[in-house]
């Protein structure tokens, strides 16, 4: 975490950091990435990271466990889920591929992470990332079954693993399949980056919901549109 006389400096200042962190974790191993790096990168020196955070490690987990979440949660801030739920649902499938194409250096640093060959001490982290964006999944499935969107008895965790499947590593292997590449080549070109469009997330973010709608929603519900003809 990092210590208070971080976020006392100027917002363009943190954010150079953030900035420039992000790119050295991104374009290289966790054990590769230097802090000397960072600051090389950023034109502040060396000793000065040690007054914002412990060491590297300290700042690789906040960056992921903390920064990348909170810009995914700004990015998919405007998702609502309080009318049509499988309307927002998409929209939520949609938004998350978007945020890969507008954000593709956290998009490569995550994916470092989980890489089963990182070094140990950083990997677990990728398993607390991902449980926490179970719990968040989790709790929008909840307002799914509340509003009546999703069946009742649908065993809760069951259903938020298979979801989180489907919109996950499910869509991920669609994706890469149509642009027929591999995951760091998308995320390391802008062209592949660029045919991975709004037309194209719709659609398949539309396929995806489909899918999970079909084993999981409610019979008797409708959605708006069907609810006006």
């Amino acid at each position: 975490m990092p210590k208070p006389t971080f976020f006392r400096l100027p917002d363009d200042r943190r954010e150079l950091v953030v900035r420039e962190a992000i790119a050295e974790f991104a374009e290289h191993a966790y054990a590769d990435a230097s802090l000397s790096q960072i600051a090389r990168r950023t034109g502040i020196a060396k000793g000065s990271f040690y007054q914002y955070f412990e060491d590297k490690l300290d700042l690789y987990r906040w960056l992921l466990a903390e920064e990348a979440p909170r810009k995914k949660r700004e990015f998919l801030g405007a998702v609502r889920f309080d009318g049509d739920f499988w309307a927002g649902l998409e929209t939520y499938v949609e938004r998350g591929m978007a945020f890969l194409v507008e954000h593709p250096g956290l998009a490569r640093l995550a994916a470092a992470a989980a890489d089963p060959t990182a070094a140990a001490e950083v990997r677990g982290l990728h398993l607390a990332i991902c449980e926490a964006g179970i719990t968040e999944l989790r709790a929008l499935l909840q307002v799914g079954i509340k509003g009546g969107a999703i069946a009742r008895g649908i065993p809760l965790d069951i259903a938020t693993r298979l979801v989180s499947t489907v919109i996950g590593p499910g869509l991920t292997d669609i994706v890469l399949r149509e642009l027929g590449a591999e995951l760091h080549e998308v995320l390391a070109s802008t062209s592949l980056q660029r045919e991975l469009g709004p037309a194209r997330r719709r659609r398949l973010a539309h396929a995806a919901v489909l899918f999970i709608r079909g084993g999981l929603g409610n019979p008797q519900s409708k959605t708006k549109k069907e609810r006006h003809r």
